[in-house]
């Protein structure tokens, strides 16, 4: 479910600075595609540094050994730069030091599963999701709000209605701001397609519903062992908690949809740029690879949506500061 970097392949670029904000839901393997991409670049590879922030240093560390062994062959300038945190405590007044940017590099961003922490306000309500959920408890208004997610008139129908316009959590645009400062060639960004983040936990409710059953669902078809299920199953649960029954600074689970997120990225003066023919080509080849009916990509004006049967999951998207 990945973004491939393929379009940097169309311009020569000299020194190339990759930030991957999103390692811990990333894999090497990404990153090692790209060597090889650059390796066979006309021309020859250019000067490559990646920075890579994570909360692990040993995680970090096995990162930098895998991939530096792999470029001793195919970028010989390469260079890995860690960074421990998370992207939503990072310092934004001072991102170009924090990640190690130096004047001259061309920056290419990667965020996936990640910017949705960034829209975390203090949001209390009244009452809590858990005292809700007890008065929600009635299995006759459940069966008929489960019934409704799985009507035909639930079926992906893209681009939808986007829900109403809400005002940019200030962590988001001093982030946002940050990253206009740095002038990257292109900012990649993957979020999961779901409106998450209403106030109220009726209507989480109904949206957590129909998402995560399609999710469970691809997690059973995919799933390698039990073991491995049952771990990805725990941090689901978790997430899923987050969501209905934190409120406040304590929800961060805030996951929106394409259309909200395209709202945010133009009013922080950022321009949508269309995923390169190749990328798509390459994100459909490998879906298919998995041989799974149900797991497909629809493609709409360069954006991308994976689903699950009739059900968005997950967006990617490509974005540019206005210059």
């Amino acid at each position: 479910m990945l973004v491939n970097f393929r379009i940097l392949m169309i311009v020569v670029l000299q020194v190339v600075r990759i930030i991957d904000l999103s390692c811990s839901t990333t894999h090497p393997w990404q990153w090692l595609k790209i060597l090889h991409d650059f390796h066979g670049r006309p021309g020859g590879p250019p000067e490559l540094r990646l920075t890579v922030v994570h909360e692990d240093i040993e995680f970090l560390d096995n990162m930098q050994a895998l991939l530096s062994k792999q470029a001793a062959t195919l970028v010989p300038s390469f260079y890995f730069d860690k960074v421990i945190g998370r992207l939503e405590t990072l310092d934004f007044s001072n991102l170009r030091e924090i990640l190690k940017i130096n004047f001259g590099e061309e920056v290419v961003i990667c965020c996936s599963l990640k910017m949705h922490r960034l829209l975390t306000i203090d949001d209390n309500v009244s009452r809590d999701g858990i005292a809700q959920l007890q008065q929600m408890a009635n299995m006759a208004q459940l069966k008929q709000m489960a019934s409704s997610m799985y009507s035909p008139a639930s079926t992906l129908s893209y681009p939808q209605t986007p829900s109403p316009q809400r005002q940019i959590p200030n962590l988001l645009v001093s982030f946002l701001s940050a990253v206009r400062m740095l002038k990257p060639k292109i900012m990649v960004m993957m979020e999961q397609e779901a409106d998450h983040n209403a106030p109220l936990f009726r209507d989480r409710f109904a949206e957590t519903l129909p998402y995560y059953a399609a999710l469970f669902d691809s997690l059973h078809a995919v799933a390698a062992t039990n073991q491995q299920r049952a771990r990805v199953e725990r941090m689901l649960g978790e997430e899923i908690k987050n969501i209905l029954v934190c409120e406040g600074v304590q929800r961060h689970e805030r996951h929106e949809r394409l259309s909200q997120w395209e709202m945010h990225m133009q009013r922080c003066e950022f321009g949508h740029v269309p995923l390169s023919f190749e990328a798509i080509r390459e994100g459909k080849e490998r879906l298919g690879s998995y041989k799974l009916k149900e797991c497909r990509s629809v493609e709409d004006n360069g954006r991308i949506l994976l689903c699950w049967g009739a059900t968005p999951l997950y967006s990617i998207s490509a974005w540019r500061p206005h210059r």
